[in-house]
């Protein structure tokens, strides 16, 4: 009797044992498969993520090509007419897509020429002065960014800026760059410039280097821009309206066109008619590629002298995109903050 209880105990222990190694070999195999597909969607995910940036890639390569297509077509006026800037679907590719737009810079401000060989210019301080007041935008704003970008330390009389001296209280400290500005989204580091204040800028100004001469293409740029080109603008809307009506029908392409345009050239007065322009120089060529949900995108600014273009500057980004080919910019999260690689 004692035999077979010492028997029956030794089963039920070796059955448990074998319970045991049953559960931690199945708990083994789990994990084991577990770590698995988490390596092959990590492997998937970046073979997307590949394919994706190279699918933005094209879209880059397809806006340079219609801009250099666009300078060999000729006909004088860079218009939202010409070839580059029509609006292009998104296009199917393998197993995946790519959206790209064109833009002309020249439809913005640029706001380091505000300054020409180390001195600030009046006149076209005024220009952005006007275009802050149509957009709502404290003063006190643009004269801090006039100071981030003059050389000297003495912060801008009215309303006054912000030199170096108002930053050491920041904390983390901004050091003023004192220079150009590189980037749009640099203009965070700015006293009194929010996120919301950025986005609402964006559509008007840009970041190009300086050319020492202030140029707005007036057959792109935006009414707000339009309107700040000259007081005489600002006080009579139906100037604006009959040269946006006008650009329409055909581009500008001359001084003489603007005569034409009833009231224009009285409005723009002799300071207005220096910043009138009818081509563009620089384009913002903006593609995002997307493969099973995974996105990339690519910002690229190129400067077109002739027949040729050079790279201006180059911002990949993994951030998600939702890119259409109308305005406004929807680019402003794919851009890297100051100093990021």
């Amino acid at each position: 009797m004692t035999r077979r209880r010492r028997n029956e105990g030794e089963s039920g222990i070796a059955l448990l044992v074998v319970l045991l190694v049953i559960t931690l070999l199945t708990i083994v195999v789990i994990e084991f498969t577990e770590s698995a597909q988490v390596e092959t969607h990590l492997a998937f995910s970046a073979r997307n993520a590949l394919q994706a940036n190279y699918l933005a890639r094209s879209g880059v390569n397809v806006g340079e090509a219609l801009v250099l297509v666009d300078a060999q077509i000729g006909g004088g006026g860079d218009s939202l007419q010409d070839v580059w800037a029509r609006p292009f679907p998104p296009l199917p590719i393998g197993d995946g897509t790519v959206a790209f737009r064109v833009r002309d810079e020249a439809r913005f401000l640029n706001l380091n020429d505000m300054i020409s060989a180390g001195t600030l210019r009046a006149e076209r301080v005024d220009v952005f002065r006007r275009l802050f007041t149509i957009l709502g935008i404290d003063p006190r704003i643009l004269t801090a960014i006039i100071d981030w970008i003059d050389r000297d330390e003495t912060p801008f009389p009215t309303p006054i800026g912000a030199e170096q001296s108002s930053y050491f209280a920041f904390q983390p400290p901004v050091y003023v760059r004192n220079g150009p500005l590189l980037t749009l989204r640099e203009l965070l580091l700015v006293r009194g410039v929010t996120p919301t204040i950025l986005a609402r800028l964006e559509g008007f100004v840009t970041v190009l280097p300086p050319a020492n001469e202030l140029k707005v293409n007036v057959n792109s740029a935006a009414a707000e821009v339009l309107y700040a080109l000259s007081p005489g603008t600002l006080g009579d809307p139906g100037v604006v309206d009959r040269l946006i009506t006008t650009r329409e029908t055909a581009p500008l392409t001359g001084m003489g066109e603007i005569k034409a345009v009833t009231g224009l050239d009285e409005a723009l007065g002799e300071h207005g008619r220096g910043f009138v322009d009818f081509d563009s120089t620089y384009f913002r060529i903006e593609a995002v590629g997307e493969i099973d949900e995974v996105r990339r995108g690519i910002v690229e600014v190129v400067k077109r002298d002739g027949k040729r273009i050079t790279r201006v500057s180059w911002t990949p980004s993994s951030t998600t995109l939702a890119l259409t080919s109308q305005p406004p910019s929807d680019f402003l999260a794919t851009l890297p903050l100051l100093g990021d690689s």
